[in-house]
């Protein structure tokens, strides 16, 4: 099958060479025709303008005159069809020519012409004759002359039409070298999106509109396909980051699960085999095992939380309830887990519109992340409308900054801690329930600040001391 550039070329080759021989031979007999009736003309034209009627002395002068000037042949015949001058010969011998084609035309209607051959004087000629009052003038021109003539116009008009027909020509092959530009331009750029490589450029494409608007096609399909390219890789990138992520956090569950399993499997199955434990370790065995178990069900709430949570299925319950008491609450139950740590709370009794197990909740988080990734006392403030909770714990990095509130983030320099990764998301959606943000001040081995503004929250129409505190 040909390509579009040389099925072009091939048409217009064959168009080309078709128009010139059809040109040739059709201009060749048009032309003839042509140049004949300009002859047959010119010698009508003769006839009238030089006047023969002149009388017998000088009929014969004249009529040499015209053949010396002009080369045409004159022949005077007398109504009989006698030949009575003849330029080209003598008159002696000549046959009656009221038989000749041209005389009889011209009986019949004054002006008789004929193209033939003369046996008298053996060529071809144009005759024309006209009737006179004494009989016919007749001229004639000779045919090898007129195609002398018609041959040389006739040669010049091709070489007009042959040097137009290689102009077409010249430009049919820029067409076509564009075409053939164009055609490998729109190749590469397919097989560059075969191979993903959307970098495509039609800026040289200008020889048809049809090529131009197929590379606009093509470069919108590119754009289409770069993009839906990019989408895949983020996707692919953002699902082995997840893949990663959940990895990690079924990791960490697992471990959270594991040990206060593994305790109260191993409490359990101790008081259940030795039955010579005496009542105080059978009690305090069992505490452990209550505490693990506590301890698991603290997770599941959590989990159970997030979960919640990010579902936008846990609406608050407001009521009006003092800060201090709940943050007294907090303190003395992380307390019982945090036996040997301190918690200072340095706010005045302050009543505020909340929910309160929503609080609870997110103290208890805020407090117990900072015990957790510190040594040192943890203070809980009051200052200008923000509730702050200070540490002077390792801190966090610029790097973990932005990913500390999401789900299941865990800090990688923290991973001895098997967090789940769900305490820090809590509090920032409890506070978004809130109308209020988490903000954090940190600095990598000197300690962070979790703090959020409750100025709004604050319920005027009680006294906001507590004399009972």
């Amino acid at each position: 099958m040909l390509r579009l550039d040389q099925l072009y070329f091939r048409n217009f080759f064959v168009l080309f060479f078709l128009t010139l021989l059809v040109t040739a031979f059709s201009g060749y007999f048009l032309l003839k025709k042509i140049e004949i009736n300009n002859h047959k003309t010119m010698l009508i034209n003769m006839i009238d303008l030089f006047s023969i009627e002149g009388t017998d002395e000088n009929i014969n002068d004249i009529v040499q005159q015209i053949k010396e000037k002009t080369g045409v042949r004159v022949t005077i015949i007398n109504s009989e069809g006698v030949v009575e001058y003849e330029s080209n010969r003598d008159v002696e011998g000549m046959e009656n020519h009221l038989n000749r084609p041209e005389i009889a035309q011209a009986l019949m209607g004054s002006i008789g012409s004929s193209v033939r051959y003369s046996e008298s004087v053996e060529r071809d000629f144009l005759y024309v004759a006209k009737r006179t009052k004494k009989g016919f003038v007749r001229m004639a021109y000779a045919l090898d002359s007129i195609q002398a003539k018609f041959f040389k116009f006739w040669l010049k008009a091709m070489v007009l039409f042959a040097l137009a027909m290689a102009v077409a020509f010249w430009l049919a092959l820029r067409i076509n070298q564009k075409i053939t530009n164009d055609l490998k331009r729109i190749k590469v750029s397919l097989e560059n999106l075969l191979n993903k490589n959307y970098d495509v450029d039609f800026d040289g494409v200008s020889c048809c509109k049809e090529f131009e608007t197929i590379s606009k096609q093509i470069d919108k399909v590119s754009k289409k396909l770069e993009k839906r390219d990019r989408q895949k890789a983020k996707y692919t990138k953002n699902l082995k980051l997840l893949s990663k992520k959940q990895g990690d956090i079924i990791s960490a569950i697992s471990h959270e699960f594991k040990n206060p399993v593994a305790a109260i499997m191993g409490y359990t199955q101790t008081v259940k085999e030795d039955r010579d434990l005496s009542p105080q370790v059978r009690d305090r065995f069992l505490d452990k095992v209550t505490k693990n178990a506590q301890k698991i069900t603290i997770m599941i709430d959590r989990l159970s939380l997030a979960i919640k949570l990010d579902n936008d299925s846990f609406v608050p319950e407001f009521s009006t309830f003092n800060l201090v008491t709940l943050l007294e609450e907090v303190r003395e139950t992380i307390l019982q887990k945090y036996a040997n740590r301190e918690i200072i709370l340095e706010v005045e009794p302050i009543m505020i519109k909340a929910d309160r197990g929503m609080f609870d909740n997110l103290l208890t988080n805020l407090i117990e992340n900072a015990l957790k990734y510190s040594e040192d006392a943890v203070t809980v403030r009051m200052k200008d409308g923000k509730l702050e909770v200070i540490d002077q714990g390792i801190g966090i990095s610029v790097e973990d900054m932005q990913n500390i509130t999401k789900r299941f983030f865990r800090v990688d320099s923290l991973s001895w801690d098997n967090s789940i990764g769900v305490g820090l998301y809590i509090v920032k959606y409890i506070l978004k329930l809130h109308n209020a943000t988490l903000d954090i001040q940190s600095e990598p081995n000197v300690g962070s600040t979790f703090g959020f503004d409750i100025s709004h929250l604050l319920d005027d129409s009680t006294d906001k001391k507590d004399k009972t505190c």
